[in-house]
């Protein structure tokens, strides 16, 4: 029986799915999440879209315009009665409709350079985007590396830690044997607690650095996630020596979001240069109509006639008087109905309005000149962006460099630090130094690896920011 629970125990196990395990993200990865659900990037796209809509309405302008209408009204006492266009002391009760429509035939090249100025804005916004993509990805690259030195970080304190350990251990031995004082104990039982302090405080560390990168992918903070380890040696220099910031700059001009945006908004503020000159040309514009309208007063004949005969008048003869008759016809009329109505009043309208400015108390030329002002305004803006691209490469050249010379520093502190440990643990072992002088070897050498691991990482960044400027893919 209880073989039989083993095996539906195992049989259970092995049918249930993981749902502990971690998901594993590597920096490609992350940088595809990040397009999808970074927020700065979303709120890119909008301004991209709200660009495309704006071109799509100065496209659609060159259409003609429709639009209907209609009126219901009440009218008490003396009022004009819009069929007959007569007064009448009566309620009226009137309808109206209207169907009305125009376009422009000639606006002095408003629409075209409307259409050509919302171009340039649409890409100017698309390459804003790019450049909030692009700076997102540097974000991003630092964040990833900031966890991956968390975690060596924390791979030297626990190092550090069953090293201290085991030489507490081998400590007790030797104060049993009577070799060495007890207090000999107390100076590594400290160092324990110090290296378990160091190890929490390096834990601390990762947990930031996996926020700050949750935060930049618009991930749940609670969520679990390992980071892939690139295959790149950190210990790999790269020659920048023969770098120069003319040369980065060079490359970078052509490939940056930010001067390519600044280029389409330049030209955009040339076009609109036009847009305010064409309100000092005439502009032709066509329009027309059809409308009709209905009363309750309306009405209509029906066809018949009331004949009434009358003594008009009376011929005096020498026979006699003889009346003068005279007979006339009335009309008969009846309610007009609505369908007749809005039949017989129906009226069309066309025609053609020529607007020609004359005298506009100065706007236009005042938007001729606030447009030339906006052109300056963009040459100046590139300007100071191209001179801001340019100081960038240049702290980034100087940075690369000074990490470059901090990795090489750290590696031969490291170096001296590592001969000076393995001869202070030798003269510990024999009695020659104390646990003070031990302790401060140690110390010296785990400081050591520590500042090396900032340095390749330091140094690393650097490089990836060169190749940010160089138009490269940013990948470990």
């Amino acid at each position: 029986m209880r073989q039989l629970i083993t095996i539906f125990l195992i049989t259970l196990c092995s049918l249930t799915p993981n749902f502990a395990q971690d998901d594993v993200w590597d920096l490609s990865r992350c940088l595809r999440y990040a397009e999808d659900n970074n927020l700065q990037l979303k709120q890119a796209a909008i301004g991209i879209r709200q660009a495309e809509l704006t071109e799509e309405q100065s496209r659609k302008s060159r259409l003609p315009n429709l639009s209907a209408n209609a009126s219901h009204s009440y009218n008490f006492g003396r009022s004009i009665d819009p069929t007959t266009n007569t007064f009448e002391a009566a309620t009226i009760q009137a309808n109206g409709f209207g169907l009305n429509g125009g376009g422009l035939i000639y606006g002095g090249g408003q629409i075209q350079n409307s259409i050509k100025q919302s171009q340039y804005d649409v890409q100017a916004a698309q390459a804003d985007a790019a450049r909030v993509k692009n700076d997102l990805g540097l974000s991003i690259a630092q964040a990833y590396l900031q966890v991956l030195l968390a975690q060596d970080q924390i791979n030297i304190t626990q190092n550090r830690l069953k090293q201290t350990q085991a030489q507490l251990d081998r400590t007790q031995r030797l104060v049993s044997a009577g070799a060495v004082a007890r207090v000999t104990l107390l100076d590594f039982e400290a160092q324990i607690a110090s290296d378990e302090q160091g190890i929490v405080a390096s834990e601390n560390a990762l947990v930031q650095a996996f926020a700050f990168l949750k935060t930049q992918l618009n991930l749940d903070p609670d969520y679990k996630m390992t980071i892939a380890r690139p295959s790149f040696e950190l210990t790999d220099e790269v020659d920048i020596s023969t770098v120069t910031v003319e040369t980065l700059y060079n490359e970078a001009v052509n490939n940056q979001p930010q001067i390519v945006a600044g280029e389409h908004r330049k030209k955009s503020a040339e076009v609109g240069i036009d847009i305010a000159k064409a309100g000092m040309r005439p502009s032709l514009t066509y329009f027309g109509g059809v409308s009709t309208n209905y009363s309750n007063l309306g009405i209509r004949s029906t066809g018949e006639v009331i004949v009434i005969e009358q003594d008009v008048a009376e011929v005096i003869t020498p026979y006699g008087i003889f009346p003068v008759r005279a007979s006339s016809e009335i009309p008969i009329f009846e309610d007009n109905p609505f369908t007749n109505q809005l039949s017989q009043n129906l009226s069309q309208a066309v025609g053609l309005s020529l607007n020609v400015p004359i005298y506009s108390r100065g706007v236009n030329r005042i938007n001729v000149e606030r447009a030339e002002l906006g052109v300056l305004s963009a040459e100046l803006t590139n300007e100071q962006t191209r001179q801001q691209l340019k100081t960038d490469i240049q702290n980034a050249l100087i940075d690369a460099r000074a990490a470059l010379n901090s990795l090489r520093a750290a590696k031969k502190t490291l170096e001296a630090r590592e001969v000076a440990f393995t001869s202070a643990q030798k003269r510990f072992d024999l009695g020659a130094i104390n646990t003070f002088d031990y302790t401060a070897a140690k110390d010296a050498f785990d400081i050591a690896k520590v500042n090396l691991l900032n340095a390749k990482y330091q140094y690393v960044f650097n490089l990836k920011v060169l190749d940010f400027y160089l138009g490269r893919e940013i990948t470990l």
